[in-house]
């Protein structure tokens, strides 16, 4: 719309859809990336936030800093940091004993190193997408909900329960549903994922409070997550316990969610089975092979995969991208772009 597009949204559910994988409280953005590609784009990531706050009026995101440690040589912080220093990216590092005083709440045991970056917190993603839906149907754009897509031709075109819709570009940004629609994405596959909100106990309660969030806590478990912010309780992310799943059937919480993601951080997180735990919260995203953003076109119609695991922070971006790849023409670069490409 901003690029001059006259633009109508067809949505399965609601909108914001509560049961799309952009939806929940809050999702990281952080500098730290093992990926050189990514790790690049993570700079103009942040500065097309500052273009969407802009145009809403509300700056939604809680700058905590970010977390990330190191246990063997080579884990995943380890390649982030080769990767932030090959980009001049600035960092603090702590050796041990610093690390031990200043987060007395994780557990020190085995770490070679931590590093902290200023940049990195929390996008309040159930903010931006309220503000967007509002800041998008205040000038014009037209939002058909509860609305499922069955068929598109390469035209463009579209068959709707409401009828069918004439395009000059049609953008299938589908999300788990992919495969229904986009042949170009049929590589790609959902997976399910539990997180768990939890509050700390009483002794740690102003340690948490006063910390960082984290995208690492060493070796390669995936651990992240959030401190208590903005009257949400801490979360706790662990990326290994993600599966192929089927978003149609699979949105109930498991008997081994909760203590798989408990058993994660002990002895990485002190007295972890003392927290109280605020209710899990099971979601569904699309991978791509090689954990890649994709854009396809045939005829009229683009194919969009911006997640695998990691697509919320470059939201507004890929926005951005898309935007000029409609507008342009030139898919080939914006596509080379958006897959991390150097």
């Amino acid at each position: 719309m901003r690029a001059g597009w006259e633009v109508e949204v067809f949505e399965a559910g609601d909108v914001p859809n509560p049961q799309a994988a952009s939806t929940d409280h809050h999702r990281l953005i952080r500098a730290f990336y093992s990926d050189p590609g990514y790790a690049a784009r993570i700079p103009a990531a942040f500065a097309a936030w500052d273009v969407l706050w802009g145009d809403l009026g509300a700056r939604h995101y809680v700058p905590r800093g970010m977390l990330a440690l190191s246990r063997a040589e080579g884990d995943w912080s380890d390649r982030s940091r080769a990767a932030l220093e090959a980009r001049g990216m600035a960092y603090e590092l702590l050796e041990p004993q610093d690390f031990a005083r200043r987060y007395p709440m994780l557990d020190p045991g085995g770490v070679r190193y931590s590093m902290l970056t200023e940049d990195g917190g929390a996008l309040m993603a159930e903010r931006i997408l309220r503000g967007l839906t509002e800041w998008l149907v205040a000038r014009g754009v037209v939002l058909h909900t509860h609305c499922p897509v069955t068929l598109v031709s390469e035209t463009g075109a579209i068959e709707t329960p409401k009828g069918r819709f004439e395009a000059d570009r049609t953008l299938l940004a589908l999300g788990v549903q992919s495969a229904t629609l986009a042949p170009d994405l049929d590589d790609c596959h959902a997976r399910r994922v539990c997180v768990l909100y939890a509050s700390p106990p009483e002794r740690w309660a102003r340690a948490w409070a006063e910390a960082p969030c984290w995208v690492d806590l060493g070796g390669e478990d995936d651990l992240w997550g959030m401190p208590p912010m903005e009257g949400l309780p801490l979360k706790l992310g662990f990326g290994a316990h993600t599966s192929p799943g089927d978003p149609e059937t699979e949105w109930a919480l498991r008997s081994d969610d909760i203590e798989t993601v408990l058993g994660a951080y002990r002895g990485r997180v002190r007295d972890i089975d003392a927290f109280t735990l605020v209710r899990p919260h099971v979601n569904f995203y699309l991978m791509a092979p090689g954990e890649r953003f994709r854009l396809h076109h045939n005829g009229a119609v683009l194919s969009l995969s911006a997640d695998s695991g990691h697509g919320f922070k470059f939201g507004a971006l890929t926005g951005l991208d898309v935007a000029e790849a409609v507008t342009t023409g030139n898919l080939a670069p914006v596509a080379h772009r958006m897959g991390g490409g150097l």
